[in-house]
This record gives C-alpha cells, sequence and structure tokens, in this order.
C-alpha cells in the first residue's frame, strides 16, 4: 500500500519529481568531470568524458520512471497527445466516423433502454424474483366451465383460463411452498360525489394482497380477513393519484366515505406515492386508483366451474418453482376427482410474475433488439473499413516512425489508442442521441406495452454501450492497427507516390464492404416481410362495418341495476331517445362489442357428446344492422325475442364448420350446462373478427337476444350508433340522454371504431415502422461503405487507369473495371446476406401474418433493390476513374 501511495505520488509530482532527477544526474556528471580535470585532463574533454561515462540521459529517465511504475502512464499520455493531434489533422474523417458509430449506438440504447424498461429490471416489490402469477390451463372442455377472460399476461397455451375461487382455497390449503396466495381482479365502479360521473378503475383483492405487494399506507391500514367477508361493511384502500386529484391530498381523508357505484364506502387507508399495482401491467393507459375487498360470495366459492380471477402468490424463502408447481399438480389433480365435471382437465400453472407481464411482447422486443444489434454491427464495420483506408493512407508517416526506431508494438498500440478515442467520442455522442431517440420510440409506442413508465436509461444502459465502444474500438480497430503496424519502411519510402495498397489490405477492405452489404440485405429482408405482413393484416376482412360507427361503455351500478330486468329497461330507454337524434342511423348495445372484449362460454349442443367452446355475446336486434353484419340464411334477431318467448341465438358460419361439420344450423339447440335451457338457432349471419386480432382464426360465435336476460349470466356494458356523418359530434348529445335517465350515469371509453382498429394494429405498425427505419440506415451505411472503398480503391488506382488510358484504353473499359470490382464486393455481400437471412428469419415466422418467413419474391425484391442503390454508389467513382487525364496521372510517375 505505501509503494501504491508513492507511486501515486510521484504521478502526481511528475515534474518536480523529474526536475530533481534530471539535477541530480547534472551533479553527478560536475562531479565527474571535475574529478577528471583534476586528473590532469582538459576541461571540455573532461566534460565530454564524464558525460560518456555517466550514460544517456534519456535512458536514464526512462529507467527511473519504469522504477517508479509510471512509465505506461507516460506512454499512454504520450500516445493520446498524438492520437489527438493526428484527428485534429483529419477532422473529415473524424466527424464521418464519430457520426457513424453515434447513429449506431444511439438507436441500440434507444432499443436496449425499451428492453432494459419493459423485459430486464425488477419489477417495483420487495423480492420480485419469488413472485409468481397462478393461472388455470384445460387440457380439454370441461362440462362446466365460465371465465372472465381476464388476461395478466399472456404466458402459457390459448387455453390458459384464469382462476376459480372455489380451487384457490384448495390450492392455498394444500400447499406449503408459498408466504401466500391472493386473488386480484380488475374493477370499474362509477364514481360519484366529487364532481361529474366517473368511471375509474381498481382493484378487487383479497386481504392478503398488500402483504404480498409488500404495499404499506401512509395512512390508516389495508383490509382484515373480517372485511373481506360478504356482507362485511364496505371499505376502500386509496391510490396516492386519487387522495391527491380527487380529493386534495384531504388530511381527514380517513374520516370519509366515497361513493363507487352508488354505495358509500369508508376509507381506510392511502397507498404511497409510486405504488404499482398488478392490474397496471395489463391497464397501461388508465390509473389504478382504489382498492376494495374481494368478497367472494359463498355461491362463487362452491362452484369450481366459475374462473373469475388472477392470483399473485409469493414462494417463501429458499423455495424453487419447480416444488411448488410439483404440489400444485397434486392439488389438481385431487380436484379433478372429487369435481370431475368442473375440474377433470384442469392444472394450476405457475409463472415468474416478470415473465408473465412481457411475455406477450417478449419475441417481437428481441426481435427488435436483433435489429438494432445488426445496425451497431454495420456501423463498427463501416468504421473499421474506414479506419483500415487511413492506415493504407498514411503507411509513409508510419514508415518514417519505423526508420526511426519506433517499435512496431509502440505503432499498434497508437492506432489503437487513436481507435478507441474514436469510439469513446462515438460512445458519448450515440447516449446522447440515443436519449432523444428513446423518448421517441416511448412515444411511438404501443399504449399496452407494460411498463413504459419505468423506461429511462440506468447503469445497464450505460454499460452496454460502453462495452460495444470499447469492442469495436478494440476488436474492429485491431485490424488497420496490425495492417499499419507490418508496414515496410524500405518499400514505402523509396517513393511518395500513390500506389495500390498491399493485397492484404485491399482483402480486408473487401471484407468488411461485402459484410456491410449482407448485414444491410438482413435487415432490408426482415423490413420486408415485416411491412408485406403489415399489409396484408390491414387488407383482411374483419367482417363488419367499422364506418362512422361510435362506441362507448355505460356499466350500470349494481346500487341502482341489480336485476338484468332493470339494465334492459334503461338500454331500451336509451335506444329509444337515441334513435330519434338528427343523424342517428341504427343503434346496438351488446354486453361487449367487437373489439372490446367478449364472453367465452362452453356449450352442449344436441345429438353431440363432445363439449364445444364459443364465443357469445347478448345483442339487441339492431345490433347486426349498426355493425353491418349481413344475415346469410334464416332470421335475424326481433323485439318478440323476449322473455317468456322460445329462447333463440344466431350463429356465424364457423358455428356451422367447426360444431357440425358445414350441415346447416338452422333448427339445432344447444345449451350452456346440464342445467340450462335449451336454445334454437334461428338464422346465420357473416364471420367476423370480433376481437380485431387479424392473425387467429375465426371462433363460432353465437348471438343471444339481450331480452331474454335468463339466457346469460353477463352484464349489458357496451353501447354504439352508427350515425351519417361524424360520430363524435353526436357524443355530447347521447351523454345529455343518458344523464336523462340518469343523472349519475357517466359514458367512458369512447371511440370510433376505425379508432379502435387503429390501436389493436398499433404493436404490429410500431415493428414495421422500426425495421423499415433500421433498414434504410443499415441501406445508407452499406452504400456509404461501397462508394468509399471504391473511391479509395479508384484514387489508388489512378495513375495505373492513366497508364491504360494512354495506351488505348477506352473510358468504357475502366468503367467496366470498376464495375467488376464493385460487382464482385456485393455479389457477395448479397449472397452472404441471403444465406444470413434465410438463417435468421426463421425465428421471426410467428410474428408474421400469411408471409412465410422465406418468401421468395421478399428476397428477390430486397436483393434487388439493394444492389442497384448499391451499383448507383458505385457508378460515381467508376466515373471519375473513367474520365481520367493520362497526363495529370502519369506525372507522379
Amino acid at each position: 500500500m505505501t509503494n501504491l501511495l508513492r507511486r501515486l505520488r510521484y504521478l502526481i509530482h511528475q515534474d518536480e519529481e523529474a526536475s530533481g532527477l534530471d539535477e541530480e544526474m547534472r551533479l553527478h556528471v560536475e562531479l565527474r568531470t571535475r574529478r577528471l580535470a583534476e586528473q590532469g585532463m582538459a576541461p571540455d574533454q573532461a566534460r565530454v568524458a564524464a558525460r560518456r561515462q555517466f550514460g544517456n540521459r534519456a535512458s536514464l529517465e526512462v529507467a527511473g520512471a519504469e522504477v517508479w511504475g509510471v512509465a505506461f502512464w507516460d506512454r499512454l499520455i504520450q500516445d493520446l497527445r498524438y492520437a489527438l493531434r493526428s484527428l485534429r489533422k483529419s477532422p473529415g474523417f473524424a466527424a464521418v466516423a464519430v457520426a457513424t458509430l453515434a447513429v449506431g449506438i444511439g438507436m441500440n440504447t434507444a432499443v436496449f433502454s425499451i428492453v432494459n424498461g419493459v423485459m430486464l429490471r425488477r419489477l417495483p416489490y420487495p423480492d420480485p424474483d419469488r413472485l409468481v402469477s397462478l393461472w388455470e390451463e384445460t387440457s380439454r372442455n370441461p362440462s362446466i366451465l365460465h371465465t372472465s377472460g381476464g388476461n395478466l399476461g399472456a404466458a402459457g397455451e390459448k387455453r390458459r383460463t384464469t382462476v376459480s375461487p372455489a380451487n384457490l382455497i384448495d390450492y392455498r390449503q394444500g400447499t406449503t411452498a408459498f408466504e401466500g396466495l391472493a386473488g386480484v381482479d380488475r374493477t370499474l365502479m362509477n364514481l360519484t360525489g366529487l364532481g361529474a360521473p366517473d368511471r375509474i378503475y381498481g382493484e378487487s383483492v383479497t386481504a392478503n394482497y398488500f402483504e404480498l405487494a409488500g404495499a404499506k399506507p401512509v395512512l390508516g391500514r389495508t383490509f382484515t380477513a373480517e372485511e373481506d367477508q360478504p356482507g362485511a361493511p364496505h371499505v376502500v384502500v386509496l391510490a396516492f393519484e386519487f387522495w391527491q386529484r380527487k380529493l386534495g391530498g384531504d388530511t381527514d381523508v380517513l374520516d370519509r366515505k366515497i361513493m363507487l357505484d352508488g354505495v358509500p364506502y369508508q376509507v381506510i387507508g392511502v397507498l404511497p406515492r409510486g405504488f404499482q399495482p398488478v392490474s397496471k401491467f395489463v391497464i397501461t393507459t388508465e390509473p389504478i386508483l382504489y382498492f376494495v375487498p374481494a368478497a367472494y360470495s359463498k355461491e362463487l366459492l362452491n362452484s369450481h366451474g366459475d374462473h373469475e380471477v388472477d392470483v399473485l402468490a409469493r414462494l417463501k424463502p429458499g423455495v424453487s418453482i419447480q416444488t411448488a408447481q410439483s404440489q400444485l399438480d397434486a392439488v389438481s389433480a385431487s380436484l379433478g376427482q372429487r369435481h370431475p365435471q368442473s375440474n377433470q382437465g384442469v392444472r394450476a400453472v405457475l409463472t415468474p410474475l416478470l415473465d408473465d407481464v412481457v411475455s406477450q411482447f417478449r419475441d417481437s422486443l428481441t426481435a427488435l433488439l436483433g435489429a438494432s444489434a445488426l445496425i451497431v454491427l454495420i456501423t463498427c464495420v463501416n468504421v473499421a473499413n474506414l479506419l483500415l483506408v487511413r492506415a493504407v493512407a498514411r503507411r509513409h508517416e508510419t514508415s518514417v516512425r519505423l526508420a526511426l526506431g519506433a517499435a512496431r508494438t509502440r505503432i499498434l498500440r497508437a492506432f489503437l489508442t487513436e481507435s478507441m478515442l474514436v469510439s469513446a467520442a462515438g460512445c458519448i455522442a450515440g447516449v446522447l442521441l440515443g436519449a432523444v431517440l428513446m423518448r421517441l420510440l416511448v412515444a411511438a409506442a404501443p399504449a399496452n406495452i407494460p411498463r413504459l413508465d419505468a423506461i429511462d436509461m440506468d447503469w445497464r444502459v450505460f454499460a452496454v454501450a460502453a462495452a460495444i465502444a470499447t469492442i469495436t474500438g478494440l476488436i474492429f480497430g485491431l485490424a488497420p492497427a496490425w495492417q499499419a503496424s507490418r508496414a515496410r519502411p524500405a518499400e514505402s519510402l523509396k517513393t511518395t507516390e500513390r500506389r495500390g495498397s498491399r493485397t492484404a489490405q485491399a482483402r480486408w477492405r473487401g471484407i468488411f464492404t461485402a459484410a456491410e452489404v449482407a448485414l444491410s440485405l438482413m435487415l432490408l429482408v426482415g423490413a420486408g416481410l415485416f411491412l408485406k405482413s403489415f399489409a396484408k393484416i390491414m387488407g383482411i376482412d374483419l367482417g363488419f362495418q367499422t364506418e362512422r360507427v361510435l362506441a362507448m361503455n355505460i356499466n350500470l351500478p349494481n346500487a341502482h341495476y341489480a336485476t338484468a330486468s332493470q339494465r334492459l329497461a334503461f338500454y331500451d330507454d336509451l335506444e329509444t331517445r337515441v334513435r330519434g337524434l338528427p343523424g342517428v342511423q341504427a343503434v346496438a348495445y351488446a354486453n361487449r362489442l367487437p373489439l372490446r372484449g367478449g364472453w367465452s362460454t362452453g356449450i352442449q349442443i344436441e345429438n353431440i357428446d363432445a363439449q364445444c367452446q364459443a364465443d357469445s355475446q347478448a345483442v339487441n336486434p339492431d345490433y347486426f344492422e349498426t355493425l353491418g353484419i349481413p344475415l346469410l340464411r334464416g332470421r335475424l334477431l326481433t323485439t318478440a325475442d323476449r322473455n317468456g318467448a322460445p329462447y333463440v341465438a344466431v350463429v356465424n358460419q364457423a358455428f356451422a364448420r367447426i360444431f357440425l361439420n358445414n350441415t346447416d344450423p338452422i333448427g339445432r339447440r344447444f345449451r350452456r350446462g346440464p342445467d340450462a335451457m335449451w336454445i334454437s338457432v334461428v338464422g346465420v349471419v357473416n364471420d367476423i373478427r370480433r376481437d380485431g386480432k387479424m392473425m387467429k382464426d375465426i371462433n363460432p360465435q353465437i348471438y343471444i337476444p339481450a331480452a331474454q336476460t335468463d339466457a346469460y349470466p353477463v352484464r349489458i356494458a357496451d353501447f354504439a350508433v352508427r350515425t351519417a356523418g361524424d360520430p363524435h359530434l353526436l357524443l355530447h348529445a347521447i351523454q345529455q340522454q343518458v344523464w336523462a335517465i340518469d343523472k349519475d350515469q357517466p359514458i367512458t371509453n369512447v371511440r370510433t371504431m376505425d379508432e379502435i382498429i387503429t390501436r389493436r394494429v398499433a404493436e404490429q405498425r410500431f415493428e414495421m415502422l422500426l425495421l423499415t427505419v433500421f433498414a434504410g440506415v443499415a441501406v445508407i451505411l452499406a452504400v456509404i461503405g461501397v462508394f468509399g472503398a471504391l473511391s479509395y480503391s479508384v484514387d489508388q488506382r489512378m495513375n495505373e487507369f492513366g497508364v491504360r488510358v494512354a495506351l488505348g484504353a477506352s473510358p468504357a473499359h475502366v468503367l467496366s473495371l470498376v464495375l467488376k470490382q464493385a460487382g464482385a464486393l456485393i455479389a457477395g455481400g448479397i449472397a452472404v446476406g441471403l444465406a444470413g437471412a434465410w438463417a435468421l428469419t426463421r425465428l421471426i415466422g410467428h410474428l408474421l401474418f400469411h408471409v412465410e418467413p422465406h418468401d421468395t419474391a421478399t428476397y428477390i425484391a430486397a436483393a434487388a433493390a439493394l444492389s442497384a442503390i448499391a451499383f448507383l454508389a458505385a457508378a460515381v467513382p467508376a466515373l471519375r476513374g473513367a474520365r481520367v487525364d493520362p497526363v495529370s496521372a502519369l506525372r507522379y510517375e
């Protein structure tokens, strides 16, 4: 330690120490000179002899620095100064190299910031690695299976469903691997009494939810087990944002009540600022403002077929997810034996919470990260090519240094120092550019990507940028530095004329240029595939008409609309009022409109033993006219299809195709369970993609009359109008009609169908746009690489071309020579790029819609486009070489 401190002190006070060493050496020389003079030598001769005997002072200074351990730092500082002087003399090279690196590192930094914020950063809970989500999945259709369709993430198979609260009790009692399992479900309630009525998001949770999530209130407390029971007093815990925005941060908030769905709820606690509830990762556009006890009813706890809630679980310390899964498998098997109708084939499944939250976007973000990595690689190769050309151009300077005694390792280190300086500058510029691009990407990203609000630049982002810059400076600067250090002074110093570069140097430049073309082609092919896929998505027929249709949510609270008949009366009244407004062509209401959710139920079809699963809707008679869904056979629903009339339904074509082997479904009967009523099919309508997911197959669908309220278990909640003009102009008038019926009823989630579709394809559009931008940047960099390599080659061969022209060669001949060289580079890059694209695009096949990852037309189009652009870039230096003046060219000889 003492030795290290001495070395540091020497390094800090190096000038003083060097002055002292110089004074000491001068004193030794003077003493030796005096001694020689005393021995009879002339003063001048004595001084020369003393210096000769003392030795080389410079060598002694270096030896002294070596002893003190600072020689390395001295040489590094010298190399840095030399590199800075060299770059100052070539501002054009420095600017292009730094700008090129900044583009690559900046784009990678921006994309990696999103990937880091969404996929890599830990969830904002204590010990988040022990948090898991619990789902249920079915290997078959049980005879009783109803689901809310909750979607806390997307990991697992498509037959995966939310959890039955009755099963949750067994999972708690039959396992020992968990600290707890909490039920959680999104809930929406009407807030009144605090200004205009509002529909706000919240969570319905079991009492242990806050303990598992590590949320401690800043005011009051959370729920007790007694409050999480049916019939308990209505209590609510508020989010910090609600407390501040709606209640003005009232310190006496614990003495207040708020009205939710017309019921007073006592405020018992306020959560801290920044707490992110689990549902926030699904509802990305709306804040979660309140929490109420789940208080599952006895009927729900006795019905193992009702799958209604998400489950958040925390593993005990040291318990693996595999151990917990094995315990759940045993409980699932036991439930299947005890409740075969509802639980046979149903299995509880665990997924790490972070994986569950981001799994829907993992593949897309990974593909974008891979594309940005290709951009970085292209920029690195481009900079390596620039450094190689620069090293060749400086071979005379390098030869002079070698001839004067410089070691080849010193030359190698000097060139690497210069490349590291360029990389460091590119890294700084790239991080600054990445910060700007990151904000642009976040603004353009689909709103349904979770955790967008958590995206920023942390140590991981800076570490990746620094690693890229270091690798670029060292690895991609090594070839040029090595070539420079291998210069032969005897050859280079014979003359200063321009000579063709050596074969090895030309080979390296050709490899780098072809590599740029290959990498650019890979990105261009990927962008072409996504562009073609997006075009097919946008061109597919949804099966219904979206133009001039305004959709909205009108959720009626239980306090005032406890029965289905009361809710039906409200919507019937509203339909009559709105139909009379000017410009209204048709009015529809349903439990859920297309693109806004749905309801799936198991059904039994008469004379068919197999259990079937169908998307189901409760709709009014004008539903089909409003959405432009054409009738194909039979009849539509009418106002006569009400309670007391025969139970009827309309089905889609997929119902007959999948369940009835394409036979006529008119007159066939089905029911939703063994004890339910039989429903007769009276009509067949066109297939529609009701979920708006163009990339999925169309499911069987049934439409039940909303007026036959005892035929369905869901609530009417969506309302839509088709108008003759701009539907937004009618929103105020519709709101007035709603308030005329119920002054406390808000309208929420108001959008046109076209706006909803735009949101549905936002993810695909985002991917397509980013890949297109990446491909465009890659092509530009490749063009710059081809142009730069050929420009330098033409410049080096200008005297050769002059000789050829002087001996009778035509300009066309010279042009063909350059274009042949360009053709070889481009063809090699195209060949490697096609092979690389063929290998890599199969990894993104599942992200494409009706486009094969090896789509031949896309490959040919991308190769042709890149070849044409590259040849245009090559034509400029080729024409310059063809117009060579022999007299000017031969003047160098």
